[in-house]
């Protein structure tokens, strides 16, 4: 668990956060990156903070991150930002990354760029479809339902609002590559299955999106919405080893039901074609990425990546409660609670995927305290289906 020290450290040095400046959101990390500082005219501000958190997924996190930025005239909210973060968990996972982030640094467009290195001693993979796995007992440390993965990578985005900084219409281009190295276990499902991607490899994708994005605060929204169409393709001209494409539809909704209360919505539908390995079954496209059915970042009491396909569609209702505030350093602090009930289910070619009703549920509830753009989160989830529970701590809120 957090300590109270650590916490407080947290939410006392943590600024405001402007729109996408170096997150590490959903599948990317389980803790983000410093937030924002004060808008500035010149000069260089730079944060250290330690990473301590923990979920049913991962285990107990430990590592650090830093971040850096630079102050310039005509550049807003800042010039240059820099972070790098070292990130190691109790099961084996790691997670390292140096990431740059440049608003206006071209023309009004803003340049995103992350180099990166992921292992997983045990990366979880129960087979293809809706239904797999039917004897999964919960325990996921079973070699059965594992593989050992090293994946290091890079991506660059270009992003901006090309009718005004106003204007909710946003877009991006971008390319990202990573090489996927996989070591199945003897008696796993994925040596028993060898489907498409076993053999590891470079996978290349050029990627471009659109976004409609109302929200009045992007990092703790009260109102308004964000709608996103995303594109990724892959092959032989972008790098990659295997040739597929996919498309994401994304849809997050915020309302205010009095001054202490928000129902937030968020609907996911991502769906690969062609050529696609095993490995980005889980994964979805956009700007802020998501891995499932199953964890943290999809369906919550689910164990990480428990279903996957090449459609996956998910939902995450939330009702957020403002309890009371306080001050702290300056700055208001806002302590509450959410309740959620998540559901998601996937597609896949030639397996059985189940009746069309059959959705896999998880419903808890949570803490939140958050401090401008620092949100602290802790969950208790449960899947409805098994009766198993999970516990999330940790940075940000799911969306």
């Amino acid at each position: 668990m957090l300590t109270t020290a650590l916490l407080l450290t947290t939410l006392a040095t943590a600024p405001t956060a402007p729109s996408s400046a170096l997150p590490a959101t959903g599948a990317d990390s389980t803790a983000s990156a410093p937030a924002e500082p004060p808008k500035k005219e010149k000069g260089f501000d730079g944060i250290v903070l330690p990473l301590v958190s923990y979920n049913s997924d991962l285990g107990f996190t430990y590592g650090g991150v830093a971040g850096a930025y630079l102050y310039a005239p005509g550049h807003a909210p800042y010039q240059h930002g820099i972070a790098i973060q070292a990130m190691f968990t109790s099961r084996g996972q790691q997670n390292h990354y140096l990431r740059y982030d440049g608003p206006q640094l071209i023309g009004p467009m803003r340049l995103e760029l992350r180099l990166e290195y992921r292992r997983e001693l045990r990366s979880p993979f129960y087979g293809a479809g809706n239904v797999s796995a039917q004897d999964f007992n919960g325990d996921e440390n079973q070699e059965r339902f594992n593989y050992t993965k090293r994946s290091p990578g890079a991506w660059v985005r270009l992003r901006g609002r090309p009718w005004g900084e106003t204007h909710p219409f946003q877009s991006y281009v971008g390319y990202s590559w990573r090489y996927t190295g996989v070591d199945p276990f003897e008696a796993s499902e994925l040596q028993k299955l060898k489907p498409v991607g076993i053999e590891g490899g470079p996978t290349g994708q050029l990627m471009a999106g659109v976004l409609w994005d109302t929200r009045d605060n992007e990092s703790d929204p009260v109102r308004g919405g964000v709608e996103e169409l995303s594109l990724r393709v892959s092959g032989s001209a972008t790098g990659s080893r295997y040739q597929y494409a996919g498309v994401t539809l994304s849809e997050r909704r915020y309302w205010q039901l009095g001054p202490r209360f928000i129902l937030a919505q968020r609907l996911t539908l991502d769906v690969l074609f062609g050529e696609v390995p095993f490995f980005e079954w889980v994964n979805t496209g956009g700007v802020s990425t998501s891995e499932g059915i199953g964890g943290m970042s999809s369906v919550r009491g689910i164990e990480r990546n428990r279903f996957a396909g090449n459609i996956k569609a998910f939902s995450n209702t939330e009702l957020r409660f403002r309890a009371f505030d306080f001050n702290l350093f300056g700055a208001p602090v806002i302590a509450g609670g959410v309740a959620f009930v998540d559901l998601g289910r996937v597609w896949h070619p030639q397996v059985t995927d189940g009746p069309w009703w059959k959705w896999h549920p998880g419903v808890g509830a949570g803490l939140r305290l958050s401090r401008r753009a620092a949100v602290v989160r802790f969950d208790w989830a449960m899947s409805t289906e098994s009766g198993r529970s999970r516990l999330y701590l940790n940075f940000g809120h799911m969306f």
